[in-house]
């Protein structure tokens, strides 16, 4: 089993790098990458014995059948990774807003509000004036 504090340690640092980020709509939309991106974001930042400690009860099953020791525990570190992140980034998400403020910004008249003044919608130029 995991310990709470070790837990509690990897919550922090996921909310941490959310929170610190700017998303795009893409990289929101596209949770399977993004969660495989800070899983090895937090993985790479973790020393080896905090590795340990977070797989060290885990039973082991038939996916690690022929791989090496490193391998099967770079593979089961990141599983627990990538669930805890999932969760930790399913619980933010429950409770974010969307904020369009910025250069994306659209405005209101290209939204199907009101006219520019300065200009009807329906204006030509008199190409008389212009000869």
């Amino acid at each position: 089993m995991i310990s709470e504090k070790a837990m509690a340690m990897i919550d922090i640092i996921i909310e941490g790098k959310v929170m610190t980020r700017q998303w795009t709509f893409s990289e929101i939309s596209n949770l399977k990458e993004t969660i495989e991106t800070l899983s090895m974001e937090v993985y790479s930042e973790m020393k080896l014995t905090e590795r340990f400690e977070l797989v060290r009860e885990q039973p082991l099953n038939d996916a690690f059948i022929g791989l090496t020791f490193e391998d099967a525990f770079r593979m089961a570190t990141m599983t627990l990774l990538k669930g805890e992140v999932a969760g930790t980034i399913t619980n933010m998400l429950k409770t974010a807003t969307i904020d369009f403020g910025g250069k994306n910004e659209i405005s209101e008249r290209s939204m199907g509000g009101q006219s520019h003044k300065e200009r009807s919608p329906d204006e030509k130029e008199d190409s008389k004036d212009e000869e």
